[in-house]
């Protein structure tokens, strides 16, 4: 039976361990890990074009301090490169490389690696704005940097991402306006939590199909909740605690059948708590607490609520 790429490459890994056990011959262990290959780009040119793209990586991210660095630089296939992973042509699909010291600015030459669709760098000291050049990065499905030290916009690019199912930029120091035109056809996940963004939550976000999940807490958003909520139907997250929103709670909320977790809590939202709420039939978590809301609350709604909080408007009528 064929082996796969991940058993290749740890067997490839295990033999490598050989070289520091005593009394097994250097030149036996280097023979042992040659048999164990992995595939590389038929055509030399784009196998040089993707090691060269992964090189510029390397440097602009202060490859020589990482905390692992296995075979970085060497003549081995890149996918035994720490943290790289490649397809059954030896194409770079997966670059995972989280807690590793990588410290610098991201550079635009990783969209050389054309079949990217896993860039996973969290919790590193990667500085600066992120390229717009990421739009490029056409493969890409999950963009996972959170835990960094990123400054300045999400660049418009990443929000016309067409594969794109995964965005996590949380906790960083990202500021400035969201993308106003967002066509993620495949966006699940979005995390942009713990930040300074500002400005309005932008319409066409939530206009995307398949949204799951958005957490915004922690930042600065203003404005209005956008009408466009009511049509966020695969909807099961909004937290958008401690922003400062206003306006209204959007009336027909109630129609998003799927949603079970709603934070709106600490922000400047004015009017009533929406009647149709109570037909929200997922909704497990309320929280509205320390707002500007005003009139009564639903009649049933607190009941049926596993997490209900109102608290912290005193215009509301019937808080408990």
């Amino acid at each position: 039976m064929p082996k796969t790429l991940f058993q290749l490459k740890l067997a490839a890994l295990l033999l490598a361990a050989v070289l520091v056990v005593p009394g097994v011959p250097p030149r036996a262990a280097e023979q042992a890990l040659q048999g164990a290959s992995l595939p590389e780009p038929a055509d030399p040119a784009l196998r040089d074009r993707e090691r060269s793209a992964l090189l510029a990586f390397y440097e602009a991210l202060g490859g020589p301090d990482w905390i692992q660095q296995d075979f970085w630089g060497s003549d081995k296939p890149v996918g035994f490169w720490h943290g790289v992973e490649t397809d059954d042509q030896g194409r770079v699909v997966h670059l995972t490389i989280y807690d590793n010291n990588l410290e610098g600015a991201l550079p635009p030459a990783i969209c050389g690696l054309a079949r990217l669709h896993t860039l996973h760098l969290s919790f590193n000291k990667i500085t600066g704005s992120l390229p717009e050049a990421l739009g490029n990065c056409r493969a890409l499905k999950n963009l996972w940097l959170k835990g960094n030290e990123l400054t300045g916009r999400i660049p418009d690019s990443v929000a016309l991402l067409p594969e794109l199912e995964y965005l996590d930029v949380h906790a960083n120091e990202l500021s400035g306006s969201l993308p106003k035109d967002w066509d993620t056809p495949k966006l699940k996940i979005f995390r942009g939590e713990d930040n300074e963004i500002s400005g309005q939550l932008p319409a066409s976000l939530l206009r995307q199909p398949k949204l799951e999940q958005v957490f915004l807490h922690n930042n600065r958003l203003r404005g209005p909740l956008p009408e466009t909520l009511t049509e966020a139907l695969a909807l099961h997250s909004l937290l958008l605690a401690e922003n400062k929103l206003s306006g209204s709670i959007p009336k027909d909320i109630g129609k998003l059948k799927t949603l079970a977790d709603l934070r709106l809590n600490d922000n400047r939202l004015t009017g009533p708590v929406p009647e149709s709420l109570n037909e929200a039939t997922a909704l497990q978590v309320l929280r509205l607490d320390d707002n500007r809301l005003s009139g009564p609350v639903p009649k049933g709604l607190a009941e049926r609520l596993a997490v209900f909080d109102v608290s912290g408007n005193p215009g509301l009528e019937g808080t408990r």
